[in-house]
This record gives structure tokens, C-alpha cells and sequence, in this order.
């Protein structure tokens, strides 16, 4: 029993660790950055995810509201978002064709998977109410179900 309870202590110890690592990493808060820190800030972490976005659409307000959230109840991922009129290199080279746009980095290397515009996280939504997803559904959040699906950047 003793061995167990040692065990486990060290695991929170190792989880405290880890969280306090990424909160100063930035982890925890939902900010914008530029296109010169793009690179650095995708590298920093082990997970990152970037939101593409416009600062006159609407569906992209929406998804910075559900980000802000997700951000502070998930500070194992970096949250960000970044202007796709400011940053017109990252567009073209991530393929970016629609806005709002997700994509996961890990270890700085862009994951094929991908959140593009609502899709799959309105899907059960009746018409004309896309926009009022649940951020968090059945404990696990929309827009990490969303990443959890497959992307192909070339359709």
C-alpha cells in the first residue's frame, strides 16, 4: 500500500511539473500573435494548436469564444490564433482555403488533421443554428473532436 501511495505521489509530482512547465510556456491563455512569432511559438511546445482567422467573420468569433474556453481547461495544448490577412506565407504554405481554420501542430510539424470552417462540429445542429455548437459535449471537447478526425489538405 505504502508503494502504491509513493508511486502515485510522484506521478502528481510529475503532473504538477509539467502543467507549471507549460504555463509558463504561455499554455492556458488564448492569444494572437504575429507572423514573425508563428515559428517560434509552434516549436516551443509539443502541441499547439493555431487558429486561422478574420477579424470581420462572424464564425470566426464564434470559434475564438470556444478557443478561449478550451485554452484554459486544456494547458497540456499552447492555443493560438493569428490573423490570416497578416500572415499570407503560413496561409499558402498550410493550404489554408477556408476561414475559421484549426490546425494541430505537434512538435512543430503540422498534423494533417484539421478543423476547416464548422465541419463536423455542427453536423447534428438543425439549420440555421450552426453556430451555437457545444464547446464541451459528453466531457470531451467539439473542436478535439473535430481534430480527432482526418483531413486531407488536398481536397
Amino acid at each position: 500500500m505504502c508503494r502504491l501511495r509513493e508511486v502515485r505521489l510522484k506521478q502528481l509530482q510529475e503532473q504538477y511539473k509539467l502543467k507549471a512547465e507549460n504555463l509558463a510556456k504561455g499554455h492556458g491563455d488564448y492569444r494572437e500573435i504575429l507572423q514573425d512569432e508563428f515559428l517560434k511559438e509552434v516549436t516551443s511546445s509539443a502541441r499547439v494548436l493555431v487558429h486561422f482567422y478574420h477579424r470581420d467573420f462572424e464564425r470566426c468569433k464564434v470559434m475564438d469564444m470556444h478557443l478561449g474556453r478550451i485554452a484554459k481547461r486544456h494547458v497540456e495544448v499552447k492555443v493560438l490564433k493569428i490573423d490570416a490577412e497578416k500572415a499570407p506565407f503560413f496561409v499558402a504554405k498550410l493550404v489554408v482555403r477556408v476561414l475559421p481554420t484549426i490546425i494541430l501542430f505537434e512538435n512543430g510539424i503540422a498534423n494533417d488533421t484539421r478543423v476547416v470552417g464548422f465541419e463536423g462540429l455542427a453536423d447534428d445542429l438543425p439549420l440555421g443554428r450552426e453556430d451555437e455548437f457545444p464547446t464541451v459535449n459528453d466531457n470531451k471537447s467539439s473542436i478535439q473532436q473535430g481534430l480527432n478526425r482526418s483531413y486531407d489538405a488536398d481536397d
